[in-house]
């Protein structure tokens, strides 16, 4: 696969700002605002209005939790749409003047413990000069959409790099910096980025090649959805990224380096940052490290460098439990919103307290704040607030609630979005947008970053390899680059590089072209890049045949988990039993937690439906005083699991489990310590996908009819080919029910085996 490395890198380097309409008319491509702050430089049109119409331009019956992004006269936003069999996600495209949907594009979820009120918990962001639009959905998908609605690349964060969801939704927002699309999330892929962390992953905006990753950081403690925000710190573009581990980082936005990192909470972070100059302003609603207050607002020192949780503090305000909800600066003040929904007005240089509103009772939603001190914020429980900050008080303009079908409350959790004069929010059930008729706004510039600096020393990065995380297949090959930034991380250069190949069956010749060997299996390693003075990179590679293949574990190490195969390590080895190599999924003794208890594996990236999945598994049995335990144990294929159950001792197939969308169950005994063989075929017929399963005993002859069959009038199209156990009967002392698996076959539809 030929690619022209140089110009594509270089041009990559010195691209103008991209989803951030910095040195732009005033729009909001981003969920904070251009300036990522929660600001807008605009003066406030709109200081009260009625549903009833009075500064009501339109209303349209699109809701959802999401924040809008304005951008080119339209209005882009992602929510739930659909009931039942037919839920999906989706985004979607208003004129922004009219309300009209332009278009939609829906998406199905899955793989994914995220139930279905919190479908669509991210917000989107835009590139202003491309039109592009990315989201980061519910079932794991990066999706890059052009201004049309078009799908120009995905991927699918789940089955490729092992994203984490909870039950809670807590999903991050993805961050547009120049050339770079930067979205995080936990995971537990495969090699080097098997540990679970709190991982940042860089893709390029236009292809989707990933850039870099950054697994810094401790063990993660929540889930969390803090957004990371880029800024220029003292001359050197930073992202700045609250993380699961209670950490605050800055990080190098160009190559991941790390700068700073300042402790902050026992548990994870979930309100984004705000940066001002060279100050940084967090807050959270969890126990501090260093006392038992709940609850603090920080400004951070954001230049100095290495562990700065005692240098690094400017100020600080314990007790103000601001958890969920970002803050906002504009005009020299910080304002939070907390847990209580109390509205708090700080002085960004000191942490003075000028004011404190209460709102309500819950507080999610964060505050949008006009040049001249309106805010726009509102409250969960269907109250949406216009505000004016007076110096010392803060005075109310205009509340209006809002109320859903049946009586239910129309709750606000996401944030406005204040462009061109107008205010657009989304609530439960609704989008709204305000403004007067006919109103010409003049045209306000938001000015750029600060300009980085270029180091009068000439200081030379350490290398990196491009591109850096490949999936290849037998007989393919790809060509390589090492590159070295230099300047502060300005400009690209190219060393001189020696090469070498670790863990792949095949060659790379001296100008760094990867080939492949055309009858190479599974496999999974890395290419190396070595200066003349010692320094060394590496870039992740997986070769996974085509369709159809075989696993039979023979050819792999007794102890080894196999390679390149998404969150397998540590959950399963290949182990010796009944004469043959087999997979063996560990049942939690040494790590007896539910993580662990459960075993989602994925071994290809995802491929088009229509083919059967084939494998044999074996459960054990676990026996306490009260009761027998058997493990649930299955196999993926498209999106869809199917599993033979051991308490309800039935075979099931499901996709999205936790809601679930499709669910069928079929009373089937099994017994433990037995071979068992499960065939699933997905077959695609028009708009619907015909899923069909079956189960036997190994040493029996296959049956003819199908155990089970159904039909999704709202397929699944794709999918990476996986396993699933999970070890009933578990606890923190003792070890649970174990699975084995063998003779995995993959084969298309049609063809004989």
């Amino acid at each position: 696969m030929k690619r022209h490395l140089v110009c594509f890198w270089i041009g990559l380097a010195v691209a103008t700002a991209g989803g951030v309409a910095q040195g732009q008319p005033q729009e909001w491509p981003y969920w904070r605002g251009p300036e990522q702050n929660g600001s807008t430089r605009e003066t406030a049109v709109v200081t009260s209005w009625s549903t009833d119409g009075e500064n009501l331009l339109w209303k349209v019956p699109y809701g959802g939790r999401s924040t809008p992004i304005v951008m080119h006269g339209r209005v882009f936003l992602i929510g739930p749409v659909g009931e039942g069999e037919n839920l999906q996600e989706r985004i979607f495209c208003l004129d922004a003047a009219t309300g009209e949907l332009i278009w939609e594009r829906r998406f199905n979820v899955f793989h994914t413990d995220i139930v279905e009120n919190r479908v669509g918990w991210t917000s989107l962001v835009g590139d202003y000069s491309t039109g592009y639009v990315y989201a980061h959905l519910t079932g794991g998908e990066l999706v890059c959409l052009n201004a049309e609605g078009e799908v120009k690349w995905k991927h699918s964060l789940t089955e490729e790099y092992g994203r984490v969801s909870g039950y809670g939704g807590r999903l991050m927002n993805p961050v547009l910096d120049q050339d770079l699309v930067i979205v995080s999330f936990l995971s537990s892929g495969w090699g080097d980025q098997a540990k679970p962390l709190h991982r940042y992953f860089a893709f390029h905006r236009r292809t989707g090649e990933l850039r870099w990753v950054s697994s810094h950081g401790e063990q993660p403690l929540d889930t969390t959805y803090a957004t990371p925000v880029v800024s220029v710190i003292q001359g050197l573009r930073t992202l700045v990224a609250p993380g699961a581990d209670g950490r605050v980082y800055g990080l190098k936005a160009r190559t991941s380096e790390p700068l700073w990192w300042f402790n902050l909470s026992k548990r994870g972070l979930n309100a984004s940052a705000v940066v001002e100059g060279n100050y940084v302003y967090v807050s959270h609603s969890e126990e501090n490290i260093d006392n038992s207050v709940m609850g603090r607002v920080v400004c951070i020192n954001g230049v100095l460098r290495g562990d700065i949780t005692t240098s690094g503090e400017i100020w600080r305000q314990d007790g103000i439990e601001a958890g969920y909800a970002s803050p906002a600066y504009a005009n020299g003040r910080l304002y939070v919103v907390d847990n209580q929904a109390n509205l708090h007005c700080l002085d960004g240089q000191t942490g003075k307290k000028h004011w404190e509103f209460s709102l309500g009772r819950v507080g999610k939603g964060s505050p949008v704040v006009t040049a001249d001190g309106v805010i726009y914020v509102g409250e969960q429980n269907g109250v949406f607030h216009i505000l004016k900050d007076q110096g010392e008080t803060c005075v109310s303009l205009d509340r209006e609630e809002f109320s859903g079908p049946g009586g239910a409350i129309d709750e606000i959790f996401g944030s406005p979005a204040v462009a061109g004069g107008r205010v657009y929010f989304m609530t439960r059930y609704n989008t709204y947008c305000l403004g007067k008729p006919d109103l010409r706004m003049p045209e306000v510039q938001i000015p750029p970053m600060p300009q980085e600096r270029v180091a009068q020393r000439r200081t030379v990065s350490d290398p990196v390899v491009w591109p850096t995380d490949v999936t290849l297949k037998p007989g393919s090959q790809e060509e390589y680059a090492a590159w070295q930034y230099s300047g502060d991380t300005i400009h690209l250069t190219r060393p001189k590089v020696t090469w070498d190949l670790e863990g792949v069956e095949g060659t790379i010749s001296r100008d760094g072209t990867l080939k492949i060997k055309p009858d190479a299996g599974f496999s999974a390693g890395y290419v190396v890049a070595r200066t003349a003075t010692k320094l060394e990179a590496k870039a992740r590679v997986r070769v996974i045949p085509d369709p159809p293949f075989t696993i039979d574990f023979e050819s792999m190490k007794v102890g080894s988990a196999p390679p390149g195969w998404i969150a397998a390590s540590r959950r399963v080895e290949v182990v010796e039993r009944d004469g043959s190599k087999v997979l063996r999924k560990l049942a939690s003794k040494e790590r007896p937690s539910p993580p662990f208890m459960r075993l989602q594996t994925y071994f290809t990236l995802p491929i088009e439906g229509g083919y059967t999945v084939i494998a044999d598994v074996l459960g054990t049995e676990k026996e306490n005083k009260v009761m027998k335990f058997l493990p649930d144990m299955g196999i993926i294929n498209s999106r869809y699991t199917m599993s033979l159950l051991g308490g309800d001792q039935a075979l099931r197939i499901e996709s999205w489990s936790a809601v679930p969308r499709i669910r069928k169950d079929v009373p089937f005994r099994w017994e433990a310590e037995k071979w068992y063989r499960m065939k699933f075929q997905v077959a695609l017929k028009g708009d619907k996908a015909i899923l069909r399963g079956k189960v036997w005993p190994r040493d029996s002859a296959e049956p003819e009819a199908w155990t089970m069959e159904l039909e999704d009038s709202t397929p699944n199209r794709e999918g990476s080919v996986g396993l699933s156990a999970y070890s009933n009967g578990t606890t923190p002392k003792s070890d649970g029910t174990e699975v084995y698996f063998d003779n995995i076959q993959v084969i298309p539809n049609g063809m004989k085996k």
